[in-house]
């Protein structure tokens, strides 16, 4: 029964600790370390989808590479489109394509993608915890803690006398 009444009293005095000191340094890191790391990992988000919009691209570029080595007489048939320039066979017509609808939906979605607003890194509750005030609640709850886990669980009298 004593073994017992000693994991007991191990297992509160591990979890008051672990929450008394999770919360001190939470409120001793929270404004230049959290931040920073949450400013760093979304620099590293916008940087990995920039390298994966890079790499389709880079991708797509060597697919029409190879078409084009494979079949030469493609790139005739792709410079009308990429140019703009207009077809040159005889005795052809070749319809003018003009939708100015599409033309302006696809300038208003690109001026959307352009003008995306970032969001901000850094989460709600770290928001929170950078207020001076609640900083200081925070730290002074950890050390009360942490004092009342010492008082409370520390070693008992019992174990005192037997090493004594």
């Amino acid at each position: 029964m004593l073994r017992l009444a000693q994991i007991i009293r191990f297992l509160l005095f591990a979890v008051f600790f672990l929450a008394g000191t999770g919360a001190m340094v939470l409120s001793i890191l929270a404004d230049p370390e959290l931040v920073n790391y949450y400013h760093s990992r979304s620099l590293l988000l916008d940087i990995q989808r920039q390298n994966d919009k890079i790499q389709s691209l880079s991708d797509q570029y060597d697919a029409q590479i190879d078409l084009i080595e494979d079949e030469p007489n493609i790139l005739e048939r792709l410079t009308p489109m990429t140019f703009g320039r207009k077809p040159s066979a005889p005795d052809t017509a070749f319809p003018q394509a003009r939708n100015s609808t599409l033309l302006e939906e696809t300038q208003n979605l690109m001026a959307q993608l352009e003008n995306k607003t970032a969001q901000d890194p850094i989460p709600g509750w770290l928001k929170r915890i950078r207020n001076p005030k609640l900083r200081r609640a925070l730290f002074a709850a950890g050390a009360g803690l942490l004092l009342v886990t010492f008082i409370f669980f520390g070693s008992s009298r019992g174990n005192l006398i037997e090493e004594g």
